[in-house]
C-alpha cells in the first residue's frame, strides 16, 4: 500500500528509530454479508462479430 503517513505510522506503531517503514500489507478477510448478486452479463454474440 502506499500513500501512508510514515511519521504517524511510526507514532500508532511505537516503532524505535532504527525501524522506518517502507511498505504496508493489508491482512483481513472479506466481508461477504454485504454483496449483491452479480448483474446480468450479455452474451459475447451480442457485441463481438466473428468474420
Amino acid at each position: 500500500m502506499i500513500g501512508f503517513e510514515v511519521d504517524k505510522l511510526i507514532e500508532a506503531l511505537q516503532l524505535e528509530e532504527r525501524y522506518v517503514p517502507a511498505m504496508l500489507i493489508t491482512i483481513g478477510k472479506e466481508d461477504t454479508s454485504s454483496q449483491r448478486p452479480r448483474g446480468y452479463r450479455k452474451p459475447i454474440g451480442e457485441f463481438v462479430k466473428y468474420v
